[in-house]
């Protein structure tokens, strides 16, 4: 993997403007809104706007103050890039309705692959960025990584240069690299949030309130950052406590699932300590 964040650091002062001006948004999403907003904030235009939904993509061209399009098979041919930032499921049947005159035309997925888009244009890449929006985020967007590939020299070229006016941190990466971050993005975050949200339900269930784990939730996340994250393991698993391991178990009888969970986690946890 090819680190550009440091590029743009360093020379950020020296760059032009890239040659991308007119930007269409396809979504009205979480991802949509922060990344649109991102755009328009580093002085781009954003001219068009399509949403399925019609009211959010209303209200999302009213913040850009952009154009609403009802139908992806009227928007302008004449915009610089167009951006699908929506759900993967729905990209396919949106490639059939579009129109975009063989202009750059990027999908933000982690997981699809970047060649869909060659049935509209010749002139395609990717904008993926490994991050949780939410609606209200008050996400400062250029910390949050994007990573690029392209259907050709120039194109990445020219994302390379947008993406780097949105962000400073700002990847060259493959297919397959971006499936395997995505995946990897599953584990880390998606994940992370679902455990979270079983201890929030046990902790309810027995009259305790999740903000008790607020601090060890956060020093989990900063010991994360530190690098060889597995060397930070804590807990009984690691240890090989087995009559805790015994006691949670038992504890868990009422939630087969939640049981499953955890003594499935706990058995890999103990596997990679002794790992060679």
């Amino acid at each position: 993997m090819i680190a550009l964040s440091l590029y743009f650091r360093v020379n950020r002062n020296f760059m032009s403007k890239p040659e991308i001006r007119n930007v269409v948004i396809l979504g009205a999403g979480r991802l949509a809104v922060n990344l649109s907003m991102a755009i328009r904030k580093n002085g781009y235009t954003v001219v068009e706007v399509y949403n399925r939904t019609e009211s959010k993509g209303k209200e999302l061209a009213r913040k850009l103050k952009a154009t609403y399009v009802e139908d992806p098979e009227k928007l302008t041919q004449d915009a610089g890039l167009y951006i699908l930032a929506v759900s993967d499921a729905a990209i396919p049947a949106l490639l059939g309705r579009l129109r975009t005159g063989n202009r750059l035309i990027v999908h933000t997925s982690g997981a699809v692959d970047m060649e869909v888009l060659r049935q509209v244009s010749t002139n395609f890449g990717v904008i993926y960025p490994p991050q949780t929006f939410s609606a209200d985020s008050k996400l400062r967007f250029r910390n949050v990584p994007l990573c690029i590939e392209a259907s050709s020299a120039a194109n990445l070229r020219l994302l390379k240069d947008f993406a780097g006016t949105l962000s400073e941190k700002v990847y060259l990466i493959n297919s397959r690299q971006r499936k395997i971050l995505h995946l990897s993005a599953v584990f880390a975050s998606n994940f992370t949030n679902f455990m979270m949200a079983i201890s929030e339900e046990l902790l309810l269930e027995n009259g305790m309130d999740f903000g008790i784990l607020e601090p060890i939730i956060r020093q989990t996340a900063d010991n994360a950052s530190s690098g060889d994250v597995f060397k930070m393991q804590t807990g009984p698993a690691v240890r090989e406590d087995l009559e805790t391991i015994r006691t949670h178990l038992e504890l868990l009888s009422a939630h087969p699932d939640y049981k499953e969970i955890y003594d499935l986690i706990t058995r890999n946890i103990i596997k990679r300590k002794i790992k060679p």
